[in-house]
C-alpha cells in the first residue's frame, strides 16, 4: 500500500497542455483540469471514438491522383512529377528558344521566356504536391476533431474530391488565358520587333499561364474547404507539435502559400527583363494577387485563431483561479510555494504560446516575398513617369 501511495506522489512528467508537473498515475491535471489522457470533458458520441496521436512512422495509404496535373503527370509512372513538368516546361522553352535564336527578336526575352518556364513548372508541379500534403493532412482529423477514423476518412474523400474537381479549374484556366493574350495583344502591347515574334509569344503565353491561371481555382476551392473545417467542433491543442494536428494544418497553409509566392515571383521578373510595359491594367491584376497570396494565408484559419484565443485564455483563467486560490490565503505554506512558483511559470508561458497556427517568424519572410515584387512594379512605374 505505501509502495502504491509513493507511486502516485512520485513526479514522473508534465501535463501535455499546461506543462505543470503531474504524478506517476494521475489521470487529470490539478491546475489546468485537463484529462491527460487525451478524453474531453463533454461525453462523446456513441459513435465516435477518441484517438491518440497517430504513429509518425505510419502513413495513411496512397490515394488516386485527383486533380489534372496530377492526372497527367501519372500517365508516365517511370518518372517523378517534378521531372515530368521540368521536361514539359523546358520543352516549351525550347521551342519558343528556338524560334527567337534564329529570328531577329532581340535575345534577352530568352530569359524573360526561362523565368516563365518557371513559373509554368512551379504551378503544375506544385498542384501535385499540394494535393500529396493535403493527402497527408487527413491523418489528422481524428486527431483533430475527436472523429472515428471511418467518419473522418469519410469526410476527407468527399471534401477532396470537391477540392479536386478539375472542370471549374480547367474552364478558368481557359478564360484567364484567353484574356491575357488578347489584353497583351490588344491593350498592354509587346516589345516585340516583328508579327511572328508576337504571334510565337502570345502562343507560349497561353501555354505556361494556363497551369497558374487552373491552380488558383484549387487554392480558393482549398480555402473554403479549410475555412469550414474550422467551423467545426475542433479538439484544439495550443501546445503541440508542428508535426501534428493543428499545426500540421497552418504549416501546411504556410507551405502553400510560399509555393503560390514563387510562381508570383518568376511572372514579375519575366516582365522586369526586355523592357515589358508595367500598365495600370497589368499593376493592379499583379497587386490584386499579392493581396489574394495573403488573403489565402489568414482567412481559411482565422476562425482556428480564434479558437486558439479562446483555450489559450481558458487555460489562463484556470492557472490564474489556482494562482489567485493559494495567494488569497492567510499563509501560505511552504509546500505551496512551489506552486506558486510552478504556477507563475505556467502562466508566462501561456502567455507567450502564439495562437496562430504557424510559425509568425516565417511569415515575416513570406510577406517581404509578396511586397518586394509589388514594390519593384510602382518603381518600375515610377521610373517610366507611370507609363
Amino acid at each position: 500500500m505505501k509502495k502504491e501511495k509513493a507511486a502516485i506522489t512520485t513526479v514522473s512528467d508534465k501535463c501535455r497542455y499546461c506543462r505543470s508537473e503531474i504524478p506517476a498515475g494521475a489521470v487529470k491535471c490539478c491546475h489546468c483540469q485537463e484529462w491527460l489522457d487525451g478524453r474531453a470533458e463533454s461525453a462523446i458520441e456513441a459513435d465516435e471514438i477518441m484517438v491518440a496521436p497517430r504513429d509518425p512512422a505510419v502513413r495513411p495509404a496512397q490515394l488516386p491522383p485527383a486533380c489534372f496535373q496530377s492526372r497527367l503527370a501519372a500517365t508516365i509512372p517511370q518518372v517523378s512529377y517534378w521531372t515530368f513538368y521540368f521536361a514539359l516546361s523546358m520543352l516549351f522553352y525550347i521551342v519558343i528558344a528556338l524560334h527567337w535564336t534564329f529570328g531577329p527578336e532581340d535575345r534577352i526575352f530568352l530569359i524573360s521566356f526561362m523565368f516563365n518556364a518557371m513559373q509554368m513548372f512551379f504551378s503544375a508541379a506544385g498542384m501535385v504536391w499540394f494535393e500529396k500534403l493535403l493527402d497527408r493532412f487527413r491523418a489528422e482529423i481524428p486527431v483533430i476533431t475527436g472523429w472515428s477514423a471511418e467518419r473522418s476518412e469519410e469526410y476527407y474523400l468527399k471534401n477532396r474530391e470537391r477540392v479536386f474537381a478539375n472542370g471549374v479549374p480547367l474552364a478558368v484556366g481557359l478564360i484567364i488565358c484567353t484574356i491575357a493574350v488578347i489584353g497583351d495583344s490588344q491593350v498592354i502591347g509587346m516589345p516585340f520587333a516583328t508579327e511572328a515574334g508576337r504571334v510565337a509569344y502570345l502562343m507560349y503565353e497561353f501555354s505556361f499561364l494556363f497551369w497558374s491561371a487552373s491552380a488558383i481555382v484549387y487554392f480558393i476551392k482549398f480555402a473554403m474547404f479549410i475555412r469550414e473545417f474550422g467551423d467545426l467542433e475542433l479538439r484544439i491543442l495550443i501546445i503541440q507539435e508542428e508535426e501534428s494536428g493543428i499545426r500540421m494544418l497552418g504549416k501546411f497553409i504556410l507551405q502553400t502559400t510560399l509555393f503560390a509566392v514563387i510562381p508570383y515571383i518568376c511572372s514579375i521578373t519575366a516582365r522586369h527583363i526586355g523592357g515589358w510595359n508595367f500598365s495600370s491594367l497589368l499593376s493592379v491584376w499583379f497587386a490584386l494577387f499579392g493581396i489574394s497570396i495573403l488573403f489565402y494565408l489568414f482567412w481559411p484559419i482565422y476562425n482556428i485563431h480564434r479558437a486558439m484565443i479562446r483555450e489559450k485564455d481558458r487555460k489562463l483563467n484556470l492557472v490564474s483561479y489556482e494562482l489567485n486560490s493559494l495567494l488569497s490565503r492567510p499563509r501560505l505554506e511552504r509546500e505551496n510555494i512551489h506552486k506558486v512558483r510552478n504556477l507563475l511559470e505556467i502562466r508566462n508561458y501561456l502567455h507567450e504560446i502564439n495562437t496562430w497556427p504557424f510559425d509568425m517568424n516565417k511569415v515575416v519572410g513570406l510577406l517581404s516575398a509578396v511586397i518586394i515584387p509589388m514594390a519593384s512594379i510602382l518603381v518600375d512605374r515610377a521610373l517610366k513617369g507611370g507609363q
